[in-house]
């Protein structure tokens, strides 16, 4: 009876050991759960990243618009110098 409780102890033993190595591998530690939070993006990190997003979108919206104006002033220009060159007598090829 003895030897059986012996033998039953140690298959214990044994499979508490095995149960520690399993969580020695595959668990982390509260300090290294906390720390992997800490790459994670907050709120803010996003708050800052539209921020940024929107300055960019309004810097193309205010080019395309430059873009334009500056295609009918050239558009415009070009007419006045066809213009221009045919009462001058110039031949104007744009």
């Amino acid at each position: 009876m003895e030897k059986e409780l012996k033998n039953e102890f140690i298959r214990i033993e044994n499979r508490f050991d095995t149960l520690m190595k399993f969580l020695q591998k595959h668990m982390v530690t509260r300090q290294e759960f906390d720390e992997r939070f800490e790459t994670v993006p907050t709120r803010q990190d996003f708050h800052v990243l539209q921020v940024s997003v929107d300055g960019i979108a309004k810097q193309y919206k205010n080019t395309d618009q430059e873009l334009t104006i500056v295609g009918e002033r050239t558009s415009r220009m070009e007419s006045w110098i066809i213009k221009a060159a045919a009462k001058i007598g110039l031949d104007y090829k744009p």
